[in-house]
This record gives structure tokens, sequence and C-alpha cells, in this order.
């Protein structure tokens, strides 16, 4: 069974984003009788691995629960289902999200303006540009989103932020705790330039989003914009961005 995952290397060096994806795998074949092995990537980019083996239907589902199973096919769609995605664009009035789709053809969903506003700024005027900066919605964002239309004519998939999603912000910004968003880097790549800066006291734990982004979550009263230069100055390639809750609170809406 060929597995296709919401999991691709981006501006990681593919031998790294394989050794990752790799290490991952082992860990979930634990206790197992199957195995995954990476089968390279799909036509868009996409990761994807063979599970073989008497186990391999759990192996499957722990792949996909875990590692995140990409939407491939517009048929697999349904009208007000749930869908994990990837930020691939940002646009003056939507945000572009890519679940994987590849047949019949390649296809985006879009999350309107109107939606984010609605959703994450209390119904402000405030721009998509200061919307995605508030809450680090990044190109190389994961972003759970509930499709409300399916243009079978014109190819096109429209959707708000799935409830899951705004949980999560919800979440975060709950615990009054700012976090350093890191996009393009590996974990292994994250955790050694933490003990090189010697940030670890600064740092209550990390949380990984996809093979190649992660949340730092801050200690209390820790500047998440004061870590990002010393992160940065390792993580060279990698892109960082603060997320501080007083900041959501204060610009876009209360929680």
């Amino acid at each position: 069974m060929r597995v296709t995952l919401l999991q691709r290397p981006g501006r990681v060096k593919i031998d790294d984003f394989n050794t990752s994806l790799r290490q991952a795998l082992s860990t979930l074949e634990r206790g197992l009788s199957a195995k995954a092995k990476i089968a390279g990537f799909s036509k868009g980019g996409w990761a994807q691995v063979e599970v073989n083996g008497e186990d391999s239907e759990i192996l499957e589902e722990l792949i996909s629960r875990e590692l995140c199973r990409a939407t491939t096919s517009l048929s697999e769609v349904e009208l007000f289902g749930n869908y994990s995605g990837i930020v691939a664009s940002e646009h003056r009035n939507h945000l572009e999200i890519d679940l994987g789709i590849e047949s019949p053809k390649p296809l985006t969903a879009g999350i309107d303006l109107s939606a984010l506003r609605a959703q994450l700024s209390d119904g402000k005027t405030q721009t998509i540009e200061e919307i995605t900066e508030n809450y680090c919605v990044n190109s190389e964002s994961k972003i759970s989103i509930r499709v409300t239309r399916i243009g079978a004519d014109s190819g096109t998939i429209e959707g708000w932020m799935a409830d899951s999603q705004i949980d999560l912000f919800a979440e975060w910004i709950s615990t009054n705790l700012e976090r350093v968003q890191v996009y393009g880097c590996t974990r292994p790549q994250l955790d050694s330039s933490i003990r090189r800066t010697g940030l670890e006291r600064d740092v209550v734990s990390i949380e990984t989003m996809t093979l190649t982004t992660h949340s730092v979550i801050c200690k209390l009263g820790t500047d998440s914009i004061g870590l990002i230069p010393k992160l940065g100055s390792i993580l060279r390639t990698t892109e960082l961005k603060p997320f501080i809750p007083n900041r959501i609170i204060s610009r876009c809406r209360k929680w």
C-alpha cells in the first residue's frame, strides 16, 4: 500500500528530510509486523511511503494519523468535510491551501479574506497580511480547513478554518506563552540550534507540526522576538516568526 503524506522537503535538503522521515517511520513501526519504506515523491513533491507486512493496515493508520495523509484526489473531498493542508500562498483576498490534490489535476482550496476576518479578527477590516502576520499563518504552515463549497464546473474549493484549527489557536493564546514558529528545518537541526545558543532555559517544549515546521514554546516571561536573532544565527535558511498571544488579543480579537 502506497501512502502519500502531507510532508515535503521545501527548503530542507532532501537527504536531511529523508533522514527525519525514516526516523519517524521507524518509531511508528515499533512492535508491529510491518515496515514502511520511502518510495519517493509525488508530482506535487509530497513524500510517499510503501507499507508492507502483516500489520500493514495498523501501520498505515498510524502513519496517516501521525504524519498526516494527503488528500490526493478531488473525489475524496466532501462538502463540509474537514481536511489538513499546507499554506501554499497568500493573495490579496484569499489564502491558498494545498491539500495534496493531484487528481484529476492539481487543485488548491481557498479561504476568503472575509472568512479569515470573521474567525480571526472579529470582523475587523484587517488586511490578509495583518492577519497572517499576527497568527503566523505562513507559507508552509499546516492548517485544518472545513470545506464549504466545491465548484464542480469551475474546479474550485472554498472553505473556512476548521473548528479544530480555531481551537488550536485558542489553546495557544490561553496559555499566554509566546512561541517561535519555525519554518524550514528538521527537528534535530532545531534541537541542535537551541543547545548551541544556550536557550534551553528559555524553552518549555517544542511541538512539531510537520517534519519541517515546528513551534517552540517559550517560558512565561520570555520574549519570543528576542530568541529569533539567536536561533537565526545558526538556522540561516530557516524562517522564524513570533507568535505573541497578547499582541493577537490587542490587535485582532479576544479569546
